[in-house]
């Protein structure tokens, strides 16, 4: 029976685990009388005479109805929902949660038991398996970069998207990727520092939004969300390629603890361990090798010693594919509450990684390094092997706390990275008998404070139907360092023989006068504003300034709408935005020389601090900041409540890119400046930062979700999404010296084009289809990648195409308990690999005719524009325990 007069009801609400959910929507049915909960949960309300059914909503939950009939107190649990649509996203507003579908921009929205589904070991191939716009492949024989493998988004290569952990700064990495890679010159987040097994989901948001975020978030932005609780778990992985190498060993385990019903804690260990595989090829033409060395029936190393070589060794030594790799992780994440009635909350979260590991580098051969057998007695070749110590680690603490409905959270973030460069099974050719075998060859170490002052507010009764308006600042401090290495890594053992190679091969140390120890620091203040005009049209804006100590200030903005139509299934949105990236600290102060393969031959070539006055003399300015302006529409569709569709086109320019140039080599004039510079570092070659190219990046994003789809007794969920994306060059930026001495070709080939424009496929798709009934589960996953293109530096003749591929993942899970399930399944299920050399080259006859693009057989599969790496199929389990 209804009752008869106005009463109040009151109540709390709270998820499946008993937490409290703040923000959730109780109204009485069939009225406009509503409310929103609390902090806590809770919430009370008037109820109208002759009603008794409250409903209760929550973005991400089942909607329930209560019959309060005779209650005045009640207390409501809600299930989380099964469509997987509603996921609430956090990144690209600071206003109420809202999901995917309603967001005014795209943002992809991951599970962490969606990465752990594919079987990689590693959050970087996780992301690879699972986004089309992500890219991230492991890069063989490349000094360092083969322990990181630069990652991206959109292809606009790693500098360009900002990386966070729980909406806070993640530091970068250390390291500049300086090999011809996909990446040249880039400086991006070290992605397997933070294990995935302690993560709720991964958020990525694929905009700009430097106004919001700051430098760097030009392509978009990457939120790592940790877990807050958790059961106590166990989970443990192995995974062997079918030619029997490449192990992977992963062990996770984690717990989380609520504390007083006032906090929480979680915890997570990871342990990874990785072994090197091989997919060298071989020197199948002696005339070839013999051409390329120089070697004939009448010099020293002769034609008969060569064949003798490599009738014992095909592979002239070489190792291609996964280096050794270990990987220790730990990350926490805690919250407490210090006071209820004005919400004050102490918080403090972070993630430390240790990482060892051992890289081939190039072998080397007695007809191209002299004298190694005075320490490696007995042997025909030595494999310099790239060792570095990694050392990664990011802590937040902050207080939360609401004053006068308005949300303050002032926070203090220490990050820090550092390589230990360690070159083992090594020679310095200048010190003869008496040189080491393993090298210190110095170290690289990049840290930053910020501090972070956000405040924010939503205010419910100005005529809107919300408006959030946000502020706030951030200081950031930054380090880079760079530490000298061993005397005998650089130095040279006989200063009276200019005929002898100096510093250990492979990789050559830090000298004492590349040594250096840089700050600097930059304030950035902002606004932010969001307001919901109606349920249906949003408008917001972002307006950021900061200043930097060392090149200047920059303004960036945002403005972003979206419009619900039809029942609220579909939505249109849109974004634009100016941005900017500071250039990195490693790109002004980083310096090395390094062994490479070059148009003309191998060589030691050097980079060049940008700080230093000798670039000044070659007319090469100081580095600036890049400026972007991104361009962003689309549309999302709900067919169902278990099926929508977004679809977003995007323009992305970039002014002023920073590029590491290429190798520019002597004159043959003493006093020309080049040659004069080249002298003074004692490098064949050299190259430098330089903001020298303007870029466009067009594309469109398209993403098909479904969930549970009753299918027979079980459900189907899955998704089919797609990234096209082109980049061009639109024009180069180069000083006058450069245009006047006819350099532009050197400084930025043919080669360098390609390498922003068609090292990384053009199209990626990703379709998914996972299929539970009962206790068993199926997973199909299919990835297309689009062609690839190499560009020669000068040679037309040598360009070449590696063609698309298909690859087929496929796994089966069972739940032999509540608590215990296992999976087993293979990656890449039809052994598919790159193009060969010899495939890409078939009108050629197999052979390019720049042998340094092939090492003269030694690499099989190309190692500057690899689409996926080169693993072949990979069997894996894993095993989860739940307690």
């Amino acid at each position: 029976m209804a009752d008869v007069q106005e009463r109040e009801v009151t109540g709390v609400v709270k998820d499946n685990t008993g937490m409290p959910l703040p923000g959730a929507n109780v109204l009485v049915k069939g009225t406009t009388v509503g409310t929103q909960t609390d902090f806590d949960g809770k919430f009370s309300l008037m109820v109208p005479a002759g009603s008794n059914i409250i409903e209760i909503s929550f973005i991400s939950f089942e909607t329930k109805q209560i019959d309060v009939t005779g209650k005045d107190n009640i207390e409501v649990q809600l299930a989380p929902s099964a469509a997987r649509l509603d996921d609430v996203v956090i990144v690209g507003s600071r206003g109420k949660p809202r999901t995917s579908f309603d967001s005014p921009v795209p943002v992809d929205n991951l599970q962490t038991g969606e990465l752990e589904q594919t079987g990689k070991g590693v959050l970087d191939q996780q992301l690879m398996h699972k986004v089309p716009s992500y890219t991230s492949t492991q890069q063989p024989i490349s000094d360092a970069a083969a322990h990181f493998s630069p990652a991206d988004l959109r292809g606009l290569f790693p500098s360009r998207t900002l990386v966070l952990v729980n909406g806070k700064r993640k530091n970068a990495s250390a390291l500049v990727y300086s090999y011809v890679t996909p990446g040249r010159g880039e400086v991006g987040v070290d992605m397997k520092a933070v294990p995935s097994a302690a993560l709720e989901r991964v958020e990525i948001l694929r905009d700009g939004a430097a106004a919001q975020y700051g430098s760097d978030a030009v392509a978009g932005v990457i939120n790592l969300v940790l877990k807050e609780e958790s059961d106590p778990f166990i989970n443990t992985s192995y995974s062997v390629t079918t030619e029997g190498d490449g192990e992977q060993y992963k062990l996770s385990t984690g717990f989380g603890v609520d504390i007083n019903d006032k906090g929480y804690a979680n915890f997570t260990f990871n342990y990874f361990d990785q072994k090197r595989s091989q997919r060298a090829g071989t020197i199948t033409s002696l005339d070839d090798e013999a051409g390329y060395w120089g070697i004939t029936d009448s010099t020293p190393y002769n034609t008969s010693d060569l064949r003798a070589f490599l009738n014992r060794n095909p592979s002239a030594g070489f190792q291609v594919g996964l280096p050794d790799m270990t990987i220790t992780n730990f990350a926490y994440n805690t919250g407490y509450t210090l006071d209820e009635e004005t919400k004050t909350e102490i918080y403090s979260f972070g993630s430390l990684a240790n990482r060892s590991g051992s890289a081939p580098q190039f072998a080397r051969v007695p007809y191209w390094v002299s004298g190694f057998e005075q320490i490696y007695p007995g042997t025909d070749f030595f494999l310099a092997e790239m060792a570095p110590q990694i050392q990664d680690y990011t802590f937040s603490l902050g207080l939360k706390t609401t004053y006068n409905e308005w949300d303050f959270d002032l926070s203090s973030t220490l990050g820090r990275n550092r390589i230990d460069y360690y070159i083992n099974n090594s020679f310095n050719q200048s010190f003869g008998a008496s040189s080491p075998s393993d090298f210190y060859n110095g170290a690289h170490q990049f840290s930053h404070i910020v501090n972070n002052l956000d405040v924010v507010r939503t205010f419910e009764d100005t005529g809107l139907n919300s408006l959030t308006v946000a502020f706030g600042a951030e200081h950031r401090t930054e380090n880079f360092v760079t530490e000298e290495g061993e005397f005998a890594s650089y130095g040279d053992g006989t200063p009276d023989d200019p005929t002898d190679r100096t510093g250990s091969e492979s990789f050559g140390g830090f000298r004492p006068e590349n040594a250096s120890n840089d700050y600097r620091s930059n304030l950035g203040i902002y606004t932010d504003i969001t307001a919901d005009i109606t349920e249906d049209f949003l408008l917001g804006g972002a307006l950021r300034y900061e200043n930097y100590s060392d090149f200047g200030s920059n303004v960036s903005w945002k403005l972003n709408s979206r419009y619900k139509t039809l029942d609220d299934k579909l939505s249109i949105r849109g974004s634009l935005s100016s941005g900017f990236r500071a250039p990195a600290l490693h790109q002004v102060y980083y310096t090395a020389i390094t062994t490479t393969l070059t148009e003309n031959g191998i060589q030691q070539n050097g980079i060049l601090n940008n700080a230093d006055p000798a670039l000044r003399a070659l007319g090469i300015p100081e580095l600036d900041a890049e400026t972007s302006f991104n361009i962003g529409a689309g549309v999302t569709y709900r067919f169902t409540k278990n099926i929508g569709l977004t679809m977003d086109v995007y323009q992305i320019d970039v002014d002023d890119r920073i590029v590491l140039s290429g190798q520019v080599t002597p004159t043959g004039e003493p006093t020309n400046p080049i040659d004069q510079t080249l002298a003074s570092v004692n490098v064949g070659a050299a190259g430098f930062f330089l903001n020298a190219i303007d870029t466009r990046t067009k594309g469109i994003d398209i993403v098909l979700s479904y969930s549970n789809l009753e299918i027979g007794e079980g459900s189907l969920g899955g998704s089919i999404a797609a990234n096209f994306n082109k980049t061009e060059v639109m024009g180069t930026n180069f000083p006058d010296f450069i245009r006047q001495n006819n350099l532009e070709d050197a400084l930025f080939s043919r080669e360098d084009v390609s390498r922003v424009e068609s090292w990384r496929p053009r199209s990626k798709i990703i379709g998914t289809a996972n299929y539970e009934i009962n206790k068993f589960s199926t997973n199909l996953s299919l990835m297309h990648y689009g062609k690839v293109t190499y560009r020669h530096p000068s040679n037309p003749a040598d360009d070449a195409t590696y063609g698309s591929k298909l690859l087929t993942d496929l796994s089966f899970g069972y739940e032999i308990t509540d608590k215990i399930n296992v999976t087993v399944g293979a990656n890449n299920l039809f052994n598919v690999y790159p193009d060969t050399f010899a495939e890409a080259y078939s009108a050629n006859g197999g052979i390019p005719n720049d042998r340094n693009l092939d090492f003269v057989g030694r690499f099989k599969y190309p190692w500057q524009t690899t689409q996926f790496g080169l693993d072949g199929t990979r069997i894996f389990t894993n095993l989860n325990f739940k307690f």
